[in-house]
């Protein structure tokens, strides 16, 4: 700027005013802000810095009543301290790109013509405390989202979080995140997931080494809690629920990015002595992951790259609700055909109650005509609306075993499992490994737990000896095992990674160096889920062989083709007819549970070629 001293004195005059709190105020102070930072010739006599310096200490002040009276959001209080932090930080290049982004010019900025506003600010204005307090009382931005442009109090916490400043001043900042995670809406602001991750760095690393204890802390179980509750109901519920889909996904994102980062850094957490806590796997059953994702999965576009932020982290941590089968079957749910049924879907299908659901299953094994009507229109349902008859339907599936129920029936119950698979599958498989048990240890009330499956996968094939003779139920079985085994393997590896400061600690009768005990916990770690695929493969083939009685049944059926050649007499003819024909689904049964078995176990071996070998071995 050529403007003579006078111009220039009556420039900064109009500059410093003090305008009205409305949306032309706000941008106004915005705009004056930035033409001082551009042109800080402007500014020469003590009298005149004195002059900027009131005035900055003015907008301070002011920039909350500003904000609420005016009702604008992205105000000049977030403007000024992310300015003060890029000073502190001494990013003078992000200024100097902010200045001509506000004014809408490209203007040529000197870094060493901002010296001297360095100084005032770090020094008299905002020094790095001052800052970092300021900016946890500054509101969180309602419903945030990408729609919202300009410098908000996110860019300024993100900044402050990046240079460690709360945790080096000590001001807790955990609460402001997690008020702002849970103002927030589609589509996804791109600062938030960058947000998370320095959060989730800060709670873990400390800012130096000389202050260990130096750092953030994370969001409390109860707080993950509030955010998830309401949603087990299902879709019904979706009125009553007080958060966002986007602050569910943003806060399981968190969540599974936290124990990501946990694990990895477990090994340096040891050397410092450190133990930040990990979240306890019950609050992780309470999570709805795979609904979550499901929901994610149709707003991909709003979410940006949080959907497949997040199926990386399930497949890392969850193997096993990252099935192929499951997607593939979910393709099915989730296409046209779900058009199709909710074009069936009558008024009647949508009045069953779980209760009336129960009082069917209890009129088995006599009539059955009831609970097949039900059975046929819930699955009408969407996947979300059957939530709330899961319970019925997997505790009463012990009463399928009973003689004389229709084939029908199981294959109904079938279906509406794999459909309920594909939103609560953690939940869904323990309820029904517990509804399966042999009738002894139902009677002692034996209760397994996520926990007890995650470690002995096998407890899964200890069900009831019927079941497996039940193609539809041997289906779900083989299912569970399937997704057991894939966790456990993850349990495993995350166990190892948790207590990976023991490898640390040299071991007294160790005479075979630092590097020994890793490689043993590992060779331990692949033998006992070596042991425990093969132990799956032996106890499968046993399975589908024939029992004495099925055996017997065999001849008797050669018998019959004997007979169907020169034929008995009329008399006796009709009852060995009924006789062969129960015999004959009894064989139809073996025929069906080897062909699902066999289909589980080629998959296996296609994983991993080894079982193969081993089990020859065997």
């Amino acid at each position: 700027l050529r403007p003579t001293d006078e111009e220039a004195e009556q420039l900064l005059q109009l500059m410093t005013s003090r305008p009205p709190a409305t949306p032309a105020g706000v941008r106004f102070v915005s705009l004056s802000f930035c033409m001082l930072l551009a042109f800080s010739t402007l500014v020469s006599t003590p009298e005149q810095e004195q002059l900027m310096v009131m005035w900055l200490s003015w907008m301070i002040k002011e920039e909350a009543y500003f904000e609420s009276i005016s009702g604008v959001s992205a105000s000049f209080g977030e403007m000024l301290l992310l300015v003060a932090m890029y000073f502190h930080s001494n990013q003078l290049s992000a200024i100097i790109d902010l200045v001509c982004s506000t004014l809408g010019m490209k203007i040529v900025i000197k870094p060493s013509s901002l010296s001297r506003m360095k100084t005032i600010f770090t020094q008299e204005i905002f020094t790095e405390q001052v800052v970092t307090a300021h900016a946890v009382r500054v509101p969180v931005t309602g419903n945030l989202s990408a729609n919202i442009t300009g410098f908000l109090p996110i860019h300024c916490i993100y900044q402050l979080l990046k240079s460690r400043s709360f945790t080096k001043h000590k001001v807790s900042i955990k609460d402001w995140i997690y008020r702002q995670l849970c103002e927030t809406t589609t589509p996804l602001h791109p600062q938030l997931l960058p947000l998370i991750d320095v959060y989730i760095n800060s709670i873990l690393t400390p800012a130096s080494k000389s202050n260990p204890e130096a750092t953030n802390q994370p969001v409390t179980e109860q707080e993950i809690l509030n955010v998830f509750q309401g949603l087990s109901g299902g879709e019904n519920t979706r009125p009553t629920q007080r958060f966002s889909i986007t602050t569910q996904l943003l806060v399981l994102y968190y969540v599974l990015s936290y124990e990501e980062a946990l694990l990895a850094n477990t090994k340096i957490l040891a050397a410092m002595q450190r133990k930040p806590k990990s979240y306890s796997s019950a609050l992780m059953d309470q999570i709805p992951i795979k609904y979550l994702i499901r929901q994610a999965q149709g707003l991909q576009q709003e979410l940006g790259g949080l959907h497949s932020a997040l199926l990386r982290l399930l497949a890392t941590n969850y193997p096993h609700l990252c099935i192929v089968d499951d997607w593939i079957c979910e393709e099915q749910i989730t296409g046209t055909d779900a058009l199709l049924r909710r074009m069936l879907l009558t008024n009647t299908a949508k009045n069953h109650s779980p209760k009336q659901l129960q009082e069917a299953f209890s009129l088995l094994p006599g009539n059955h005509t009831q609970l097949m009507q039900i059975l046929e229109h819930l699955t009408l349902l969407s996947a979300g609306e059957l939530i709330p008859y899961a319970e019925v339907l997997t505790s009463n599936m012990n009463l399928l075993l009973e003689a004389g129920v229709p084939r029908g029936i199981l294959q109904a119950v079938n279906k509406l499992w794999m459909v309920l698979n594909t939103v609560m599958p953690r939940r869904l498989w323990v309820m029904t490994v517990n509804a399966l048990q042999p009738s002894a240890k139902i009677v002692r009330q034996q209760k397994y737990t996520q926990n007890d499956l995650m470690i002995d996968p096998l407890i899964v094939l200890r069900c009831d000896q019927r079941v497996h003779r039940s193609p539809p139920l041997m289906d779900i079985i083989l299912h569970m095992l399937n997704g057991y085994l894939l966790a456990s393997k993850a349990y495993l590896n995350a166990h190892l990674k948790e207590t990976a400061e023991q490898d640390i600690r040299p071991s007294q009768n160790n005479a075979m160096g630092p590097e020994a005990p890793e490689v043993t916990r590992e060779e331990l770690k692949n033998a006992l889920l070596a042991a425990q695929d093969s132990a799956a493969v032996q106890i499968l083939l046993e399975i589908c062989l024939p029992t004495e009685e099925e055996k017997g049944q065999s001849s008797n059926a050669a018998d019959f083709l004997r007979d169907v050649q020169c034929p008995p007499s009329p008399q006796g003819a009709e009852a060995q007819e009924e006789e062969e024909e129960e015999e004959q689904s009894l064989l139809c049964n073996l025929r069906e549970v080897q062909c699902l078995i066999c289909c589980l176990l080629h998959q296996m071996y296609i994983a991993d070629p080894n079982i193969v070998k081993l089990v020859h071995f065997q």
